[in-house]
């Protein structure tokens, strides 16, 4: 039986999102996919299923997320603008995703009640390290703007 029944997913039409969404249909799951699809309509193959649900939308729009998480069981976060020389170019829209719009999905899903949120960090937030193996009891050492949103963003979910 499923433990959280509906799951929405921001940036759901990404890259992780892409493969995430499949298999939580498979498993029973209803998803509602929360993207502004800029990869096209990379669900198409999956129409049919009654349980996939999508709203095209941007992620900085507050009050289409708190819509967008009534009667959701959990959140899983994977929107953001994902790469470097994206953030290069606009600074500002960077952190517009990346940061901001994280309170932005963190207080719908308190708003309403959402049992489960789910955040993707990386482990770029780690820097780079003399050892192989980085591990969580590592030191964070970001060195890029994506990597120090990402920190951010985890040091307001453990407070």
């Amino acid at each position: 039986m499923v433990k959280f029944k509906n799951v929405l997913i921001t940036g759901g039409a990404g890259y992780v999102g892409s493969a995430l969404v499949p298999r939580l249909l498979e498993k029973g799951y209803s998803v509602t996919v929360y993207d502004l699809y800029l990869y096209g309509d990379v669900f198409s193959h999956l129409k049919d299923r009654k349980n996939l649900h999508e709203i095209k939308a941007d992620i900085r729009d507050k009050k289409k997320l708190v819509e967008a998480t009534k009667g959701q069981d959990a959140v899983i976060h994977l929107a953001c603008i994902s790469n470097d020389p994206s953030f290069e170019l606009n600074p500002n829209l960077g952190k517009s995703i990346n940061l901001d719009a994280f309170h932005n999905v963190l207080e719908a899903a308190e708003q309403n009640n959402v049992k489960r949120f789910i955040y993707a960090s990386s482990s770029s937030v780690y820097g780079i390290k003399e050892k192989a193996n980085v591990t969580e009891e590592d030191n964070p050492e970001p060195l890029t703007d994506y990597s120090k949103f990402k920190y951010e963003c985890e040091k307001i979910l453990l407070n």
